[in-house]
């Protein structure tokens, strides 16, 4: 492949990453929004089947965003290889993902990635163990006379 295709692959294999980011962001907030306005808490049964499909998703982001970062991170490495050719040289581009390669861009990510996972793991497990009614509002009752 020359560095042009591998430089498309990575552009659109860095689309596929966002994606998943995307996907992740909005079922936290959609989760998180849910546990915080539903007055109502959830059953045991309810916690349970939210644990396990919330674990399942999270899982499978979690490895097909490491895959995809691992394959990306090999685009990079092919580009590296190929930064002395003639077609390489003096290219702005190919030294801006040479360099990414050499500050081990993919494995900061992985790392990021997995960072982010666990904690929102813990944070969204928490929350759904401990979810709770909220306390109803009751106004002060204060009587206004009128004289």
């Amino acid at each position: 492949m020359t560095p042009y295709e591998l430089l498309d692959l990575a552009l659109s294999l860095s689309n596929r990453i966002d994606t998943h980011w995307t996907l992740f962001i909005s079922v936290h907030l959609a989760l998180i929004g849910g546990i915080i306005y539903v007055d109502r808490p959830l059953f045991r049964n309810e916690k349970i089947a939210a644990m396990i499909i919330y674990s399942g998703f999270a899982i499978v982001n979690f490895y097909m965003m490491k895959n995809q970062t691992l394959f990306l991170g090999s685009i990079y490495q092919q580009i590296f290889q190929m930064r002395e050719q003639a077609c390489c040289l003096n290219n702005s581009v190919i030294e801006y993902v040479v360099s990414l390669h050499e500050w081990n861009s993919s494995i900061k990510t992985l790392k990021s990635i997995m960072v982010t996972h666990v904690v929102m793991y813990i944070i969204l497990m928490l929350s759904i163990f401990y979810d709770r009614a909220l306390p109803k509002y009751k106004p002060h009752k204060k009587t206004l006379k009128i004289k």
